[in-house]
């Protein structure tokens, strides 16, 4: 049978070449000059409709729909001792819940930063969102992303860190994910789950 079919398919595209050539006088192939200017045009229009959200690191802008900036995205693990300080942490902690509830991972992954940045050096300010803040942290943890999932940990260490105690009644969500994820497969997702 196996034979028939491969017999079978050497005719079809046997078939398919000659048909190829005799279109070939009356039909031409469109140039790879005008598909890279329209995939171009396509990707402007795109850029310049999307939405732009306000800064959640410093003064630069992001865009929320920015195929250019997600291809070519890398996440920093930044560890708690090297972070630095925000710049405008009142801007930052109005920014915190759209970041971390954004379809851009890179935005999530920033704005999971900022959560560790403002848990260390802002713990007051920071103490009056954190119960609003835990849950969209729970769910980052959950993410197929592991470069999200890890900030997520990494942001659930910070916060441990920084509030001990005041955040027991906040505590069985996080608790529950980074058991899950300290038996997964992945490395480093397991090594930053078992730190905190």
């Amino acid at each position: 049978m196996s034979e028939k079919a491969l017999r079978d398919l050497n005719t079809i595209l046997g078939t398919e070449r000659k048909n190829e050539d005799s279109s070939k006088a009356c039909l031409s192939k469109p140039s790879v000059d005008n598909a890279d200017e329209n995939i171009e045009e396509w990707q402007k229009k795109k850029n310049s409709s999307s939405l732009v959200s306000p800064a959640v690191n410093g003064n630069q802008a992001v865009t929320a729909n920015s195929s250019a900036e997600v291809v070519n995205a890398e996440v920093e693990y930044i560890e708690s001792e090297n972070l630095n300080d925000v710049d405008d942490a009142d801007t930052c902690l109005k920014t915190l819940l759209a970041g971390l509830d954004s379809k851009d991972w890179v935005l999530v992954c920033d704005t999971l930063n900022n959560v560790r940045r403002l848990s260390i050096f802002h713990k007051e300010a920071m103490l009056d969102v954190l119960g609003d803040v835990i849950t969209p942290i729970a769910k980052s943890l959950k993410s197929p992303r592991s470069a999200v999932c890890k900030t997520a940990i990494m942001t659930s260490a910070d916060i441990f860190s920084a509030y001990n105690d005041r955040i027991l009644d906040s505590l069985d969500p996080l608790l529950v994910q980074l058991l899950l994820k300290a038996s997964q497969d992945k490395r480093f997702v397991c090594e930053a789950a078992e730190k905190p």
